[in-house]
Order: structure tokens, then sequence, then C-alpha cells
């Protein structure tokens, strides 16, 4: 996989998120770009609808029918990305293991192959994208990666296809910048008591906030309150 096609694909996937981009014409182009990228025979994505899964788009005809059987019978990779929440790599010999009615139709059809990225928005599934190879080629770590930056993409176009309100848009960018100003006020707290300069400061609060493992605001909103009560963080 080459690394400047994968970037083009990602870019031209991430403009049209802040353009006018149908949601039908950006998953085509979507599907097509990650099929380019990552040696694709077929791909789709199934999202959940009353409880189960059902086509939102396909790479082609071919796609269009292995992915309804998948969603149909309630067996399969995309299937198992959705209710874990994890991808689902696989090939060859563990497809009929894992998924005795799908994996022989995947068989049939000329497949050998196939990866599940689940499409999920702040913690709740919507769906996964399947990726399939007739070659049998397990997807690498790095393909994996990538797949599931085109899964995310989707789904951000698919929970923000409203037009949104310009003065929403202001009102969050204020809330950005306000979590900005606790941050610099952190730093400057960090930057006095341990007497380094405001560079060696930022680098403290990040390595503070992955040793929590909390937000870098609600950390630096810690240090700063922590400074008013006059206690030493």
């Amino acid at each position: 996989m080459e690394a400047s096609r994968a970037t083009a694909a990602l870019a031209k996937a991430s403009a049209a998120l802040v353009g006018d981009a149908d949601i039908a014409g950006f998953l085509a182009d979507l599907l097509t770009s990650s099929a380019d990228v990552l040696r694709l025979d077929a791909s789709g994505i199934l999202v959940e609808d009353d409880g189960r899964l059902d086509l939102l788009a396909a790479s082609s005809h071919t796609a269009t029918e292995l992915e309804l059987h998948q969603a149909h019978l309630d067996e399969g990779p995309c299937v198992d990305a959705h209710a874990s929440g994890e991808p689902v790599n696989a090939h060859s010999s563990d497809l009929v293991a894992m998924w005795p009615r799908f994996g022989r139709t995947m068989i049939e059809s000329g497949f050998s192959a196939v990866h599940a990225s689940p499409l999920r928005w702040h913690g709740v599934p919507l769906g996964a994208m399947g990726l399939f190879r007739s070659a049998d080629e397990l997807f690498t770590p790095e393909e994996e990666t990538v797949a599931q930056a085109f899964a995310d993409l989707a789904t951000l176009l698919i929970v923000q296809t409203d037009k949104v309100d310009l003065d929403k848009v202001k009102q969050r960018v204020q809330e950005v910048l306000a979590t900005r100003i606790v941050i610099e006020q952190a730093k400057g707290v960090l930057a006095e008591q341990d007497d380094v300069d405001m560079g060696e400061a930022y680098q403290e609060l990040l390595r503070r906030a992955a040793q929590d493992g909390g937000h870098l605001t609600t950390v630096a909103g810690a240090i700063v309150e922590g400074a008013e009560r006059g206690s030493v963080t």
C-alpha cells in the first residue's frame, strides 16, 4: 500500500465533509477510494435500523448481494464488528470456521479474505464497513488502520448530513477557544510551580493527561482549580 495514495484518498474524503457532497455520492467515492488503496474487489457498508443491519452502500452489485445476504443471515464479519465494536480480520479456512453459512457464500462468490471495521459514534455502534478480497491475503496492521480511517469518515458523514446552523458552529468555536484558555492557564501554573518554560509545562500537561487517561481540558481545569485553592498540584 502506497502512503501517498492513502493520503490522497483520505484527503479527498475529508474534503467532502465540509462541502455539499450528497451522502450517496460521498459513500460511493469513499468505497472506490478504499478499493484503490487497499486492493479490494468488493466493499459495502451495513448500518443498524430497528435492531437489524441493513445495506447503506456497496461498491458493486456483487457487493450488494453479499452484504444483503450477510444482513439476512445475521452472521458475518460486519455483524461481528458491529456487535463487538472491534475490527474483524479473517481469510482462508477461517471464513467457514467463523461463519459457517456466510463463509461458504463468500468462498463460492470468489472471495478469500475480509476485513470489517466498526462504525462508531461516541461509543454507540452504528454499523460496519466490510472489505473483501479475492486474493487469500490477510489485511496487515497498517491496512487495518487505514480501513478504520475510511470507516470513521463514513460515520462522520452519516451523523452530520443535516445542514449545520452557523450560529451553533460559532458557539462551538467559542467553546473550543474557552478550553484553550484553560489549557494556557494550566501551562502557566505548571511553569511557575516547576520553574520551567511554557514548552516544558505543556509537555508536562500532556504527560499528566496521558497518565491519568483523562481529557486534556479536564486535567488542565483541575490544575487551575488547585492553584486557585492554593494547593500544590
